[in-house]
């Protein structure tokens, strides 16, 4: 996906990590919405799952939402992810603490508020703020909403 917004070099993503607890779910169950946007966003994107699996989910969410998983442990192993695929066609969404780095070192970094809200290091390293995750894969899908809310 390639994103052309004023005062800013092109954006060219191939790969979304996506934090999974207070972010893609509530407690382990997927919010509303979530599905049927990564539904779209699949063919467009490389969506790679990544959590400590908390509420022991993330199997059957990969599952049913067609996309890997990986577990990590710590931030440090989100932001492993995230170099590994390569940051500069990385976008990465989340909400925790253990969010923040992988959120700042990749091309575009979302924190959401969600369910369980957000952290304050998480949303100082992100790109955007989202007031859910709906609201961050929807910027993914619209171009226009994107470059209206990075543009210089």
């Amino acid at each position: 996906m390639r994103f052309e917004i004023p005062g800013r070099a092109p954006l060219e993503l191939e790969r979304l990590v996506l934090d999974v607890n207070g972010t893609l779910t509530d407690r382990g169950t997927l919010l509303e919405g979530v599905a049927e946007r990564l539904s779209w966003l699949g063919p467009k994107l490389d969506v790679r799952l990544v959590s400590a699996d908390t509420f022991g989910s993330l199997d059957a969410l990969a599952g049913e939402l067609g996309v890997r998983a990986e577990r990590i442990s710590t931030g440090e192993d989100k932001l492993a992810v995230v170099r590994r695929l390569g940051a500069d066609g990385c976008a990465a969404i989340g909400n925790g603490a253990n969010d923040a780095a992988m959120l700042g070192e990749a091309a575009l970094g979302i924190a959401v508020v969600g369910p369980e809200g957000a952290a304050a290091a998480a949303v100082a390293a992100a790109d955007v703020v989202c007031g859910s995750i709906t609201a961050a894969l929807d910027l993914l899908l619209d171009e226009r909403a994107l470059t209206a809310t990075l543009r210089r």
